[in-house]
């Protein structure tokens, strides 16, 4: 049964309630009532009741108050409000303080206890919501963990995922160990014990280790990675040390008791929660050296020649140049900083093929991101992802990269043609219904069309190879021509058709164009 509290000053309302309503055979249970606040404090905290039905005005402490203390301390507790005023003021504060309703006296029973059972029906509701997020706490968690290693999370959703579940992630710098089995190769091996059974035992033996030597998070991620983030205190030779002396204590006791071996690498250690990614990056990439540099043994970045993620996002301005080159269909400039950035990774030397698979796909993501509807055109990301994946050198990655660039250029320009095409045929319909409104201008058919004046100038130009004026001057004069020859209409009559009021320029103009006078061409003409 659900328990309930009433609290209230008067007493005919605390009996009327308590008395009139069945609570039992509601599947309530009626644990007590209280005269005032201080005495409902007391009966809440001892009682702890479901649903409490309390009074607003009451001396000591009001409802507002006594609301406030319970939402507080017990957040799933139930609250109607029972007031004698209908005041707006009292229902917005009591909205404010997530009561679940508030009720005027003099209250109705049976619309107490309906209000009363919907509040259980919410209190039942996220209860379970509650026992579900209980439930999936390790996924959820995980989930987490794999997003903010590979970078994936804003400061924002890392904030609040911290909060959320309950992740104690503070220490002075953080550095990522990644374990690798290396008997995963083997199918032997697999068949005996199962990748999934050996990656728990890692795991198990990584959070014994950890626990003895320093603090962090041990957790399985993609693949058949596990990884452990490091909380370091001191300085950076302090937690070098450290994080070599965890990862060879795991290393040894895997060995030792799981009669099988792991490679681990180890990244760099950095300040901030949001640069464990830079670890993670480092570490697989000492990882990607294990076939050169042996198995079963501890490796680091510093092993293989890479210096700390301090070049973090050192093409992030490039990319977003490189997009904007390719918005605008200038393949010469986009192709251009490509090379550039080809050009820097080839001259590091340092930089290991998972972390130069890793730039292409960042340059590929941001290109998808910046052009979108383009991209719709051509294969998915995921394609393109699986295969730079499967590529083995620096220029196989930019090479794929750079045909991706042309494609889209090339989809970029045709579409800005089409566009033009349709914009400059709108313009001169327009015109050629308009053209004997006097002052026509640039101005006016560029507010039609929905561009500016001076990017219709330029698009005009290119697709009629005539400027603005000079094509409505022909247009003018292409009416007036067929006026003149058709109809008996005066010169003058005929100049204010094709937009000119003054007869005697329209006459210039139309001698310049034709080399005869309006007069000479009618009567020839005839």
């Amino acid at each position: 049964m659900y328990k309930v509290a009433i609290i209230d000053d008067e007493v005919i309302i605390t009996r009327g309630l308590s008395k009139n309503i069945d609570w039992q055979y509601n599947g309530f249970e009626l644990v007590g009532s209280a005269s005032n606040g201080v005495e409902g404090l007391r009966l809440v905290a001892e009682k702890r009741p479901h649903l409490i039905i309390t009074d607003i005005r009451m001396p000591f402490v009001d409802g507002f108050e006594l609301s406030e203390q319970v939402v507080k301390a017990f957040p799933e507790t139930k609250i109607l409000m029972l007031t004698s005023y209908d005041d707006f003021e009292f229902a917005k504060r009591a909205l404010q303080l997530k009561v679940f309703d508030y009720l005027l006296k003099p209250i109705d029973s049976e619309k107490l206890l309906d209000t009363a059972k919907r509040a259980m029906k919410e209190f039942e509701y996220e209860s379970e919501m509650k026992q579900k997020v209980v439930e999936g706490m390790p996924l959820l968690r995980q989930q987490f963990l794999v997003k903010l290693i590979e970078g994936k999370l804003a400061p924002a959703e890392i904030n609040s995922g911290i909060d959320f579940l309950g992740l104690q992630l503070k220490a002075a710098r953080f550095v990522v160990i990644l374990l690798k089995a290396d008997d995963y190769s083997y199918p032997e091996y697999q068949n005996r014990f199962g990748k999934e059974v050996l990656k728990y035992c890692v795991i198990n033996v990584s959070e014994e280790t950890l626990a003895s030597l320093g603090k962090g998070i041990v957790f399985n991620s993609i693949d058949d990675e596990v990884v452990i983030i490091v909380f370091a205190e001191g300085e950076h030779e302090n937690v070098e040390r450290q994080a070599y002396e965890i990862a060879e204590t795991i290393r040894a006791n895997v060995e030792k008791f799981l009669k099988t071996t792991v490679t681990a690498g180890i990244g760099f250690d950095y300040e901030q929660v949001a640069e464990i990614s830079f670890s993670y990056q480092d570490a697989r990439s000492s990882l990607e050296l294990r076939h050169i540099l042996g198995t079963n043994r501890v490796l680091t970045v510093a092993d293989i020649g890479l210096a700390p993620h301090s070049e973090s996002g050192q093409f992030e301005g490039l990319e977003k140049e490189l997009a904007l080159k390719v918005k605008l269909g200038l393949e010469g400039d986009a192709l251009s900083i490509l090379s550039t950035m080809e050009q820097s990774i080839i001259k590091s030397q340092s930089i290991s093929l998972s972390r130069v698979r890793l730039i292409g796909v960042e340059i590929t993501v941001v290109i998808y991101k910046e052009l979108e509807e383009h991209a719709k055109q051509l294969d998915d990301f995921y394609s393109i992802y699986n295969k730079q994946q499967q590529m083995q050198t620096v220029y196989e990655i930019f090479d794929c990269i750079r045909q991706l660039v042309i494609q889209l250029v090339a989809i970029v320009n045709h579409q800005r043609d089409n566009h033009m095409k349709k914009v400059i045929h709108r313009a001169v319909a327009y015109m050629e219904v308009h053209y004997d409104q006097e002052g026509l201008s640039l101005q006016d058919v560029s507010s039609v069309v929905h561009i500016s004046p001076t990017y219709l100038s330029i698009i005009f130009k290119k697709e009629k190879n005539i400027n603005f004026s000079e094509f409505l001057n022909q247009l003018r004069m292409k009416k007036a021509m067929e006026l003149l020859r058709m109809s008996d209409l005066k010169s003058y009559e005929v100049a204010e058709k094709v937009g000119f009021r003054n007869p005697h320029y329209f006459s210039l103009c139309f001698k310049k164009y034709t080399g005869v006078s309006p007069s000479e061409f009618k009567n020839a003409s005839n």
